[in-house]
């Protein structure tokens, strides 16, 4: 195991106890809000999770991007595949937490879009 390949599994197993503990109140906080009704509230934690999604994947995707760059490069830029394995890790968990964060946001859409709204009244003269 060399340094890069440490590092990497540092980030990840960092990244997976801090991001665990985070999406579970999210969730946590979304069932609360749609209970009591909160519509601004929710329609914040709905961008704050798109945001979330948005950097799960692209991280993913760069990890991705960068295996794949590296084993495809007509350069010599030949790595030990204890580092490919690393940033293959981290690519998997990277975007099972973008699923993770897309479900939560699904459940805050789902129940943004089955609140009632309040609709103006017309007059009986008015056209």
């Amino acid at each position: 195991m060399n340094m890069f390949t440490a590092l990497m599994a540092t980030v990840t197993l960092t990244m997976t106890a801090v991001m665990l503990p985070r999406i579970y109140l999210s969730w946590l906080v979304a069932e609360e809000r749609c209970l009591e009704g909160e519509i601004e509230q929710l329609q914040a934690l709905l961008d704050e999770q798109n945001g979330w999604v948005r950097r799960h994947f692209g991280c993913g995707a760069a990890a991705v991007a960068m295996i794949w760059m590296v084993k495809s490069s007509q350069q010599d830029l030949e790595i030990p595949a204890s580092m490919a394995v690393a940033l293959g890790a981290y690519a998997v968990i990277s975007m099972s937490f973008a699923v993770l964060e897309s479900l939560v946001a699904q459940k805050i859409a789902a129940f943004l879009q089955t609140v009632p709204v309040p609709v103006k009244v017309r007059e009986e003269g008015e056209w």
